[in-house]
């Protein structure tokens, strides 16, 4: 499944404002929230103005609010927040399953505060969160013309919209999201273009491919100054190009990096397969007969690119890391670097058809464990709140590569299976693989 489907369906926090009969939405006890709780209090003396005075900090704030956790020093308390007429039906939470959900079929409830227009969930997680979400409301229900997405569920018509009470927006290609960073969430320094640095250039082409019987599209990245120099660049391939390029920002995090120096200039290929994902990403003889074949002799004909293994990168998320693995385990006199972002390494070729847990899951693992050891170096990141199966897998490949002696980085953050884990955990990757010293 394409990381911006995941998205959508099972990796996001989730707001769903919904009619109901039963009594879901009712108090379960007193806010966790101290602000809230104070507001309560005020709210019990009649005390008018304390609701106003709230929604007005809450305009100038933000929501979540976020709170502190007494001795829990890494950990906050995040409030999400729903206005509504007190009148109003019941609001539910519904959360995906990457977010670390209090119940086991990740359908928490909004509470409403009192009898007053504040409904609220709060969660303890960590100050290093990046958490997008949207709200989702019952068509007709939320003042909008428009709403990002909708579809049907248990018969009724939702519609997804930001969160009204939080401006931040991750600008996903699939469907924009409304984004949360936490207190101590790691800055992204390179994210943002900067008077003063030159640009990359970039250019969109097609290569006809007998191989895969078709086209595909293929965005050149070269680095400023490539046209000003007759030596091979290090060279990256990378999957999933619409969404590293839109929504990553991956081309002016190069910028950045490569002029402050923290990784060589490079030559980049982002692959666009937004019609062929799910042939060309998943392991197969022909997708990787196509790169060695084709690929890669159309590129080098075309660029100056190292032919050096070790000065060459595959990357790509989600279905992109788990290709990303392969293609160096396969052509390792081609990449002698992966990076995977959340890899699928969960998959099995049968996923479609296994039973849930899937008896052969973790084909990529198998692989590795039973093969000699390839000089390849790895980078593999993933986010703390996917998928048990997901995690698991990521962790279990970790180790199995290091006991066959390659040279790995892992990291984990605080976020789900999104591409705001991705644009999160990128530069690490890039530095670890692309950087000067790495070469050395």
């Amino acid at each position: 499944m394409p990381i911006r489907y995941c998205l959508a369906v099972v990796s996001c926090l989730w707001f769903v404002a919904a009619h109901a009969d039963d009594q879901i939405g009712t108090e379960h006890g007193p806010p966790q929230s101290p602000r809230l709780a104070s507001l309560l209090v005020a709210l019990d003396r009649h005390e008018q103005s304390a609701l106003d005075t709230f929604w007005k900090e809450v305009e100038e704030k933000h929501s979540p609010l976020i709170e502190e956790v007494p001795n829990h020093p890494h950990d906050a308390l995040y409030t999400f927040l729903f206005r509504a007429d007190p009148k109003a039906d019941i609001v539910n939470a519904r959360l995906g399953e990457d977010f670390p959900s209090r119940t086991t079929n990740h359908s928490d409830t909004f509470q409403r505060l009192g009898a007053s227009n504040v409904w609220y969930t709060s969660y303890v997680l960590p100050k290093s969160s990046r958490i997008v979400y949207r709200i989702r409301v019952p068509q007709g229900l939320h003042p909008s013309p428009q709403s990002l997405v909708s579809w049907t569920i248990d018969g009724i018509q939702y519609e997804h919209f930001f969160d009204p009470l939080n401006p931040k927006v991750f600008p996903d290609t699939y469907a924009p999201l409304s984004y949360c960073v936490g207190p101590e969430a790691k800055p992204i320094p390179y994210l943002e273009k900067r008077v003063g640095v030159p640009n990359g250039s970039m250019e969109k082409l097609e290569i006809v491919t007998e191989i895969l019987s078709g086209k595909r599209a293929v965005t050149m990245y070269t680095p400023a100054g490539y046209n000003n120099s007759s030596r091979p660049r290090a060279f990256v391939l990378v999957f999933d190009a619409e969404d590293y390029i839109n929504t990553v920002g991956m081309p002016t995090m190069l910028d950045n990096m490569i002029a402050r120096s923290v990784v060589s200039p490079v030559v980049v290929a982002f692959l666009h397969t937004p019609e062929t994902r799910n042939e060309d990403l998943l392991p197969n003889a022909k997708f990787q007969a196509f790169i060695a074949s084709e690929l890669m002799p159309w590129i080098r004909k075309r660029y100056r690119i190292s032919n050096d293994p070790k000065l060459n990168v595959v990357a790509g998320a989600s279905f992109g890391g788990l290709a990303a693995s392969y293609t160096a385990f396969i052509h390792p006199d081609i990449f002698g670097n992966v990076l995977s972002q959340s890899g699928s390494f969960w998959w099995s070729p049968s996923y479609l058809t296994d039973p849930t847990p899937s008896p052969n899951a973790g084909w990529m693992v198998k692989q590795v464990a039973e093969s000699p050891r390839k000089p390849i170096r790895f980078y593999i990141t993933a986010g703390s709140w996917e998928s048990a199966g997901a995690l698991s897998a990521n962790r279990i490949i970790h180790s199995v590569l290091l006991g066959k002696g390659n040279k790995v980085d892992y990291s984990e953050v605080a976020n789900g299976h999104n591409y705001a884990n991705v644009q999160e955990t990128l530069p690490d990757g890039l530095i670890a693989l692309l950087g000067h010293e790495s070469h050395k």
